[in-house]
């Protein structure tokens, strides 16, 4: 018993050192999601391009992360989760150089696209590291430390972005990245040392990760080459088809695997599909309303950048709130609630966001900013909660790699409809127009999904163990 007291007492000796080198390079690749959105209007002033063009800065990110975030979590269960880490924050920092220097669209979303492979394996690495450096009783203590920090990032995002711009330009936004990597590292290299990954007996199913790739990749390619062509373009009408197909074979196809890519035994826990379901509505927060509303308040409102990063801080603001309080809000509400009030704080949002026009009031606006924060933190940590406390340890990798996907899915999806539903409205109305339609396709949306969370929660047990 001495001796087992003594090796867990230096298995986690240095964790708090662990938990601040994980949680900076987290931090950096969340405060990317953020700093680049502030960004958004003044590189298509510099670039010259459309908001169509200018969406895939925003969506080759979130189509990246979709297409690789569960094979990164296999691979993180498989090659160790410290290597994969490891790798990921390097690769980040390699193409936030790239992005830094590009001159043109092309290669500006080429090196997006690299950042997003980075940080979909820092974002998966992360979280499971957490349950390697800290034992069982303090892991929601430091998930909860975790979120904080990481949805700093999140909040001072928009907000340095805004000051970065005013003082420099839009490049500053991805040279900041820089500094924080090699700090993150510096912390992570001596503290991580102790804590080398089990290896487990996963195994990658390649053929559904084809299957992913190729058919989300289609579909969003499709998406978007028919809006940018009113929807006459044989080839982008293709690529849809192909893309459905895509999919549509990944989920029959891993109903017969032992190890499938897509995991959806996970889903039939219930907090897990309710996780799942709070997930897609802050995929929507942090890709539709993240590119929608810095270019409402620049191209309607005329704000410079600072004022724009300030408001669109709200959003993470709120999402760092609730990482601070979330240690104190699971043992009040539990886990399941949180994850409903989560899906109604969205549903909110997104409706209040149909009400904004050319003269709204700044306090009006921080209330739907707000609440799609609170979806977007609560998402993040009883997510990462959720999968804790009822996946086995060897699949944790794997199941956040899953909910994440959906996350991203979601968010890439609904930003090229988005964006394509704007397009077709603004060339015959205005940009006010098409914003609201854009606002109303995501609303129908968001109702279906509070529908199935009521229906999940009550079916919930009423005393769970969770």
């Amino acid at each position: 018993m001495v001796k087992t007291s003594m090796a867990n007492a230096e298995q986690f000796r240095h964790k708090w050192w662990a938990l601040l080198g994980v949680s900076l390079l987290a931090f950096t690749a969340f405060l990317d999601a953020t700093i680049v959105n502030t960004a958004l209007p003044f590189i298509q002033a510099d670039l010259q391009i459309d908001i169509l063009q200018l969406q895939w800065v925003t969506n080759i990110f979130i189509i990246i992360l979709s297409m690789t975030m569960i094979a990164m979590g296999k691979f993180a269960d498989l090659w160790g989760r410290k290597k994969v880490f490891y790798i990921g924050s390097a690769l980040f920092g390699v193409a936030a150089v790239g992005a830094a220097l590009s001159k043109t669209i092309e290669v500006l979303v080429f090196f997006r696209g690299l950042q997003a492979l980075g940080a979909s394996t820092v974002f998966i690495a992360s979280a499971a590291l957490l349950s390697d450096v800290f034992p069982e009783k303090e892991r929601v203590k430091a998930i909860s430390i975790y979120g904080g920090v990481t949805g700093f990032g999140l909040m001072i995002g928009p907000f340095l972005g805004g000051v970065l711009i005013s003082l420099l330009n839009w490049r500053w936004v991805f040279w900041i990245n820089i500094p924080l990597i090699v700090a993150g590292l510096v912390a992570c290299i001596f503290s991580l040392r102790a804590h080398s990954q089990e290896k487990h007996s996963v195994k990658i199913d390649y053929v559904g990760l084809v299957l992913l790739i190729s058919g989300l990749g289609s579909l969003m390619y499709g998406i978007i080459a028919g809006a940018e062509a009113n929807w006459t373009s044989f080839q982008a009408w293709v690529f849809l088809v192909l893309g459905f197909c895509g999919i549509t074979l990944l989920v029959i196809f891993d109903e017969f695997r032992k190890n499938p890519l897509l995991d959806l035994v996970i889903f039939k826990e219930k907090l897990i599909s309710l996780a799942a379901l709070s997930c897609a509505l802050a995929g929507i927060a942090s890709t539709v309303f993240m590119f929608f509303d810095p270019l409402y308040l620049r191209i309607l409102r005329n704000m410079p950048p600072f004022e724009i990063g300030l408001l669109i801080a709200v959003i993470p603001a709120a999402q760092a709130l609730i990482a601070c309080i979330f240690d104190r809000s699971v043992k009040w509400f539990g886990v399941p609630n949180l994850l409903f009030f989560s899906v109604i704080a969205a549903f909110f949002a997104i409706c209040l966001h149909r009400l904004i026009g050319l003269h709204t009031s700044t306090a009006f606006l921080i209330l739907p900013f707000f609440l799609l924060g609170v979806n977007w933190g609560l998402s993040n940590s009883a997510m990462i909660t959720a999968v804790n406390q009822v996946i086995a340890s060897r699949k944790i990798g794997a199941a956040l790699g899953t909910i994440a996907t959906i996350w991203n899915i979601v968010g890439a999806i609904f930003l090229a409809l988005s964006t394509a539903i704007f397009h077709a409205v603004e060339i015959h109305s205005s940009f006010l127009s098409g914003f609201h339609r854009a606002i109303d396709f995501n609303i129908l949306f968001a109702g279906l999904v509070l529908a199935i969370a009521i229906w999940i929660r009550v079916r919930l047990k009423k005393k769970m163990p969770y």
